[in-house]
């Protein structure tokens, strides 16, 4: 029997006389294949009917039971045992039984009739030594034999079987959303919800969450997910609807599909065709899809505008502030969200203020008075909470007063009070990531923002409850971001030129048009492919001697054509034209981006003194600058896709660049030769610099250059010295360097790479011997080579190697058409990769087979190779624990 010391995944219980050598065999083989830790009893011991204590333990550590009924199953005392010890585990909540019923009628399981019965007659003669046993079996066969579960008749054993498999998956590998910390009060929204979910009709059921913004709609949507998402063929939760469908359409279908379609990938091209397979897989698969902040029919007139689109037994929820829109939408159900009770919002506001349960004693009454104004707005509870964390008696009171000058009814006045709170320095950065940032990575916002004190800032509003941080993200909930805009409209309420932050379209179109900026604006961001053409003239900026931030994107429309692989000179952008003697007052500025900038160069009076980013993708920019121009702070320059650009800026005007993106310049053809003295260059990117034949030596050591972008130019060959002096390098890519012929063995010396890719290189003669002895090499790709492989077998840490369409091995075969790779063998060396998770060896033309791999390895394609196995295929199995695509 296996160790109980393990836990597992799924425990099977069957009769082993009757499907041991077919069904139960192939369950349990096809489980393990896929990587599911899968438990049975390989001896099945009749030890007078009692469990082993063993065994008990196994079943205590499972958390899937599936339960193969055969006609013997009630023969065997040791399984009818084994079933009662799984039915008083499923007691416990993170534990599933379903039960298959293999040639045999679930009434027969449930009633003990048929050959069940007759089992049981055969007990019951005995019924003095059975008698407790028997109400324990019955009890438990009646239980498990009322549950749904999978059926086995006269159907294709092989249909169950990837039926039962993708199920399990499916419940194992669901990520659950983060519904945050110190939730309170969630079991009751759990069990209402719940019941107004009729999960067995026929009908599809549409359940609103409505309540006023703070309540907590979003947090419980996603716990309810949470819950019963894997009871569905595919699920999907879609964020900030209202906002995202402003501008975002295309990637709210794509993450819908993604989710119906469990994982797999469908390019869309367009709305429209987005709309037509949206459709399509609503109305075929019984899923679950939350549709989070929705106000307007609009806003789903892409994604599910009806609730006719979905199949029978979906389940649509709506968090919504709007009742009428749920009343449009068509036949729902309702779930008003209450606010919190009052022993609920003390044990919220405590967690927060106090982290305990309960309000520290000579805070008791105080808290009372802020529990009492909060009036059980879980957000208005969280943000007061972390407010007055640590803080004094004499400064809770301060507080206290100035609460009581604000109506109640006011929740952006109530988040002030936690930005009331924070320094000027805070409060900056609060208000800019509120207008400008929110969503973005925080090690980019900090860069830009470049002050000393923004990382203690962040820091503090993070405890403070008014950003989170997710993924690296700033995130903001739309009532504190909407609380930062307020902020800024009261600077000035009816007058947007004297605010100190332009967001919004319209009113960046109003002042630039009406040339009534002023000094008092510090930022702009304006979306041009979402707003009105605006003529930007010198005269507009004139008066804005302050400005620091100023964004003019067309971010949604950049990241589709680079996610769809756009390349070269048709990643295009809209240009406004800007008049040649364009300024701008620059002086303060730290952040410039422009797509799209027009003109082809910086206007004659930039002043760059204060620059951190400069963003130009899609420019008309032949060179930055005209004369002797420095850059003295300057970290980023990005003029991708820039296809006019000729040189880039003189390597002294610029000493402190980290980063320099040139993707897609397809008219640049050479890089500085003293590009080695920016000492703090992290990452260089030239990818699609179409004219790019070569690289410049580099003389001296580049420890911080991290990213070495090369792929898809027309260099012929890296210098020796090139390579040499860059000890610190993690990633190397020369892919699609279609005239490359050499590289230096002194790229073997390059002790940090991870990442490192040759991949359709054809000219490439012959790879450095001394491959093997990158010591952090994780990632190889070689696919659609034409020289000899050499030894890898010292790749300690390699995870993923990709040989797609190479002629590569130890014996180079020659190709008669060019395409698919034409080893008949994989080379030994593969077996000895001890962290060698994923091989990809689709296309090999003459693969004839794979002997032994690495038993580390979770994903090996093969597709479009005539492969065998050289040991049988149960011995290649063996080698997964996850997933095997042949």
């Amino acid at each position: 029997m296996a160790s109980a010391d393990r836990n597992y995944d799924v425990f099977l219980s069957f009769r082993g006389e009757d499907t041991r050598k077919n069904f139960s065999d192939h369950l349990y083989t096809t489980l393990i294949a896929n990587g599911i830790h899968t438990f049975r009893d390989s001896e099945e011991l009749d030890k007078g009917g009692d469990i082993a204590s063993e065994l008990s333990r196994v079943i205590q550590k499972s958390r899937i039971f599936i339960i193969i009924f055969s006609r013997n199953y009630a023969t065997s005392k040791w399984c009818l045992n084994e079933l009662v010890k799984i039915t008083e585990r499923m007691t416990q909540k993170e534990s599933t039984i379903h039960p298959v019923f293999y040639h045999v009628n679930p009434s027969e399981v449930r009633h003990q009739s048929g050959s069940y019965g007759e089992a049981f007659s055969n007990y019951e003669k005995d019924a003095d030594l059975e008698k407790e046993n028997i109400v324990k079996w019955r009890a438990a066969l009646t239980q498990v034999g009322n549950l749904s579960g999978w059926h086995v008749d006269n159907q294709y054993e092989s249909e169950v079987l990837i039926g039962i498999t993708n199920d399990i998956i499916r419940r194992l590998n669901r990520e659950p959303l983060n519904v945050g910390k110190n939730i309170v009060g969630m079991s009751f929204h759990l069990e209402k919800l719940k019941s107004l979910m009729n999960i067995e009709s026929n009908e599809v059921c549409v359940v609103g969450i409505t309540g006023i913004g703070g309540i907590g709609k979003t947090t419980i949507a996603k716990a309810i997910y949470n819950d019963i998402s894997y009871e569905f063929h595919g699920s999907c939760f879609l964020k900030n609807v209202r906002e995202r469908s402003k501008d975002n359409t295309l990637q709210l279908q794509q993450e819908l599909l993604h989710g119906i379609l469990r994982g797999k990938c469908l390019k869309v091209s367009n709305i429209e065709e987005g709309l037509k397979m949206i459709k399509n897989c609503l109305n075929s698969k019984k899923v679950l899809v939350v549709l989070d902040d929705v106000d307007a029919l609009k806003q789903l007139e892409y994604l599910a505008e009806e609730p006719e689109w979905f199949s029978t037994k979906s389940i649509v929820i709506i968090t919504t502030r709007d009742k009428r829109f749920l009343t449009q939408y068509g036949k729902h159900v309702s779930y008003e969200v209450e606010r919190l009770n009052e022993e609920e919002s003390i044990e919220l506001f405590s967690r927060w203020a106090f982290k305990q349960n309960l309000p520290q004693e000579a805070y008791r009454n105080l808290s009372y008075h802020i529990i009492e104004y909060a009036k059980g707005l879980p957000l208005a509870l969280k943000v007061l909470g972390s407010f007055f964390l640590g803080k004094t008696r004499s400064q809770w009171k301060e507080a206290l007063h100035k609460l009581e000058k604000i109506p109640h009814i006011e929740i952006q006045n109530v988040l002030k009070i936690s930005y009331d709170g924070l320094n000027d320095i805070e409060k900056g950065i609060f208000l800019d990531i509120a207008c400008f940032f929110e969503g973005e990575d925080k090690e980019v916002v900090s860069r830009i923002l470049h002050n000393v004190s923004i990382e203690c800032g962040i820091s503090i509003l993070h405890d403070k409850g008014l950003i989170t941080i997710l993924e690296n993200k700033l995130e903001m909930h739309n009532l504190i971001q909407q609380m930062g805009h307020e902020i800024v409209r009261q600077e000035c309420p009816k007058e947007p030129g004297k605010w100190s932050r332009l967001w919004d379209p319209e009113d960046v179109y109003r002042v630039l048009t009406k040339n009534t900026g002023t000094e008092a604006i510090e930022g702009i961001i304006l979306d041009i492919s979402a707003s009105e053409q605006i003529q930007f003239t010198t005269e507009a900026f004139k008066m804005m001697n302050r400005l620091r931030l100023l964004i003019v994107h067309q971010d949604a429309i950049y990241d589709s054509m680079v996610e769809h692989h756009v390349v070269g000179d048709q990643v295009q952008l809209s240009k406004m034209h800007l008049p040649e003697n364009f300024q701008i007052p620059s002086f303060e500025l730290t952040f410039l981006h422009w797509d799209g900038y027009s003109l082809e160069s910086l206007p004659s009076n930039f002043q760059a003194d204060n620059l951190v980013e400069l963003h130009l993708r899609c420019s008309n920019i032949k060179q930055l600058c005209e004369g002797n121009m420095i850059f003295n702070i300057l970290k980023v320059i990005n003029l991708s896709f820039s296809v006019h650009l000729i040189k880039i800026p003189d390597i002294t005007s610029v000493p402190n660049l980290e980063i320099l993106i040139l993707e897609g310049c397809t008219n640049l053809m050479s890089l500085p030769s003293d590009i080695y003295k920016l000492k703090g260059l992290r990452t260089l990117c030239c990818r699609e610099c179409l004219m790019l034949r070569s690289f410049p030596e580099i003389k001296e050591r580049m420890k911080n250059l991290r990213e070495l972008y090369l792929s898809d130019t027309d260099l012929e060959e890296l210098p020796s010295s090139s390579t040499k002096h860059l000890k610190g390098l993690t990633d190397l890519d020369l892919t699609g360097c279609g005239n490359l012929i050499h590289v230096p063995k002194s790229i073997c010396a390059l002790r940090s790479l991870k990442a490192l890719s040759f991949s359709y290189c054809p000219k490439l003669d012959k790879l450095p011997e001394d491959l093997e002895s990158l010591p952090c090499l994780e990632s190889l790709s070689l696919n659609f080579l034409r020289c000899e492989l050499p030894c890898l077998s010292g790749l300690s840490s390699l995870k993923e190697l990709s040989l797609d369409q190479s002629n590569i091995t130890g014996e180079v075969i020659p190709n008669d058409n060019g395409l698919g790779n034409h080893f008949s063998t994989i080379p030994a060396g593969i077996s000895k990769l001890p962290r060698l998770r994923s091989l990809n060896l689709s296309h090999c033309k003459k693969l004839l087979q794979i002997p032994e791999l690495p038993s580390s390895l979770r994903a090996l394609d093969t597709h479009g190779s005539p492969v065998t196995l050289s040991s049988g295929p149960w011995s290649l199995l063996k080698c997964f624990k996850s997933a095997i695509q042949v």
